[in-house]
């Protein structure tokens, strides 16, 4: 008997072990591709624990995905070593509610005729996704400088880099590192300008002010407001230029890979800001086109495919934009 039972274990343990050792090889893999080194050992058992949780959540997900059941694809990427705590807690926004006072409200005519689809990287009027970084919670910044990159650059023929570390810094209606909102942000500019990022670098933490006037693009910013309901997104989008959006991030949206779109789980409330570049329809599905700012190692090189016309993870609950009417003349 206990020979039979030896005899029909010993293929379960041998699977563990081509298993366990499959493990350590994607983990070294993983490791040396995203350039991981840890403090000391028990601090690697706990990434390689919470990378272990992430491994078998993208595989159950993504056997969902090969049989129809998901329409799209997560991938072990720059996050994988996070727990699902970790990733969820990530916010990078103040509460819309704590903004000092209202905006003005843009509103499109419900029988405007719209393209059918938009994307403003293919006039070359989007900078490439950056990366806010791991230590600071400063999407609110880098979402408002790539809106106003983009829409220079439709005014103005030319697409410039602009600083998102002078935001952190210097704007106090934002919170820093801390959080804030692009619709404050738009004011900020609206009123000192922005200087360019090869002037005033990002370092990922935040700094004392060194904004300097003579060095800043003084933006005619001709009014600045927030857009109601994704008809509104769209119209803005597709006339002006791409708008800022919160976004109400889960864990499956860190891990997206970039393929198919994303229709996931959410946050319960809005906690990082993001950019509409254009939308489209994808076997009769209506996406955004959105840039991060979790640099081009997250989904598509930086950007995803988000599911349109369903208001997914309250995407059309702080959106915010500008209208830039040309640089101002000195006096």
């Amino acid at each position: 008997m206990q020979v039979m039972q030896a005899v029909i274990l010993l293929p379960a343990l041998l699977a563990f072990s081509i298993a366990f050792k499959h493990l350590d090889q994607e983990w070294e893999t993983w490791k040396s591709k995203y350039g991981r080194k840890y403090l000391n050992a028990d601090m690697e058992k706990v990434r390689r624990n919470a990378w272990e949780a992430t491994w078998q959540k993208v595989r159950d997900h993504n056997l969902l995905a090969d049989s129809g059941n998901k329409s799209y694809r997560l991938e072990m990427n720059h996050f994988a070593d996070l727990t699902a705590h970790e990733r969820e807690s990530r916010g990078c926004l103040i509460p819309p509610r704590s903004a000092e006072k209202p905006m003005e409200v843009q509103k499109y005519r419900t029988n405007v005729n719209l393209p059918k689809e938009v994307d403003w990287r293919k006039e070359h009027c989007v900078t490439e996704p950056k990366n806010q970084g791991s230590f600071c919670g400063s999407c609110w910044a880098f979402a408002t400088v790539g809106a106003l990159e983009s829409r220079y650059c439709i005014k103005h023929k030319q697409l410039l880099d602009f600083s998102e570390q002078q935001l952190v810094d210097c704007d106090s209606r934002n919170k820093a590192c801390c959080g804030g909102l692009p619709r404050l942000a738009f004011e900020y500019v609206s009123e000192h300008g922005i200087m360019k990022k090869e002037d005033y670098k990002y370092v990922e933490h935040a700094e004392m002010c060194a904004y300097q006037e003579k060095d800043a693009i003084k933006m005619n910013i001709s009014k600045f407001y927030v857009l109601p309901e994704e008809s509104n997104i769209a119209a803005a989008v597709a006339f002006e230029g791409p708008v800022t959006v919160a976004f109400a991030v889960s864990h499956d949206f860190m891990l997206h890979s970039g393929e198919g779109i994303f229709d996931g789980d959410c946050a319960e409330e809005v906690n990082h800001a993001i950019i509409v570049v254009g939308y489209g329809t994808e076997d009769d599905e209506d996406f955004w086109i959105i840039k991060n700012s979790w640099g081009t190692e997250w989904a598509e090189n930086g950007y995803a495919k988000v599911k349109r016309n369903s208001n997914l993870c309250k995407i059309a609950e702080e959106a915010a934009t500008a209208d830039i009417a040309g640089p101002r003349e000195e006096e």
